[in-house]
């Protein structure tokens, strides 16, 4: 199917292609809305230490907050597991439903905010916990958890651990050889899975930055309608898990 992360080429490019997407997207909606409600909600490691910290100085309203960001997230993660379980047998078309649900969350909370855009109403924070949730477990799920979205920290760590391989994996391919060994591994490394590993990190890490910057400039000239883009993504991802293309079901990525 078209988000496999399979070894065939076309399955390769689009399990890529959902990824970075994906990461662009949870980029937006995070620094989106944190502009709009106040509060980062694509990762929980703030919203644990926000947790922690309010308990320590007896701030019961923060207390509940943060609590209920990070039931929403965890919601959310078990909901796409569900769905996916629920789709296995589809021939086609075993991500859409997660897709078009974080699709539908986002247009919902858009809209709210679009006649509402100067409310903090807690719901509205919840849901877009409820989004990243939703979509951090899906891509887990695609890649095999190797991959997750929403969220710099292990891309960051992946692309440390993946550099140290490709400079190994050259170091190997000169041994005993020199400069003919180092011609032949850089002529190769196009086809290499560790540069291969090594790029799509790299281009998780800047789709994130890229929506991260994105959100706020957008959310300036169009406030609560920046979120029709991520929700357009989201679409977009669905006619392509919906496609004809389709086939087999998913094999996980090696990992790394």
């Amino acid at each position: 199917m078209p988000f496999s992360s399979e070894s065939s080429p076309g399955n390769r490019r689009a399990y890529t292609l959902l990824s970075l997407l994906l990461a662009g997207v949870a980029g937006l909606v995070n620094t989106t809305g944190f502009v709009a409600l106040g509060l980062h909600t694509s990762h929980m490691s703030g919203t644990m230490a926000t947790l922690g910290e309010s308990l320590a100085s007896g701030n019961v309203a923060l207390v509940w907050l943060a609590a209920q960001l990070l039931l929403s997230f965890v919601v959310g993660a078990v909901s796409a597991s569900v769905l996916l379980e629920l789709s296995q047998q589809r021939p086609r078309g075993r991500h859409s439903s997660a897709l078009l649900l974080e699709a539908l969350t986002l247009g919902g909370i858009g809209a709210w905010l679009s006649y509402h855009p100067s409310t903090h109403e807690p719901t509205l924070m919840w849901g877009l916990a409820y989004a990243m949730g939703l979509q951090n477990a899906l891509v887990t799920r695609v890649s095999g958890a190797v991959v997750r979205t929403t969220h710099i920290t292990g891309i960051l760590t992946d692309i440390g651990i993946q550099v140290v391989r490709l400079g190994s994996w050259l170091r190997e391919g000169t041994r005993g050889q020199g400069l003919r060994g180092l011609r032949r591994r850089l002529w190769a490394l196009p086809t290499a899975v560790e540069f291969e590993r090594t790029r799509l990190h790299l281009g998780l890490g800047s789709a994130f930055l890229g929506g991260c910057t994105l959100g706020p400039l957008l959310f300036a000239r169009l406030g609560a309608a920046t979120l029709a883009i991520p929700c357009g993504v989201l679409v977009m991802l669905v006619a392509l898990d919906l496609s004809a293309v389709a086939t087999s079901g998913p094999q996980a990525m090696p990992r790394a």
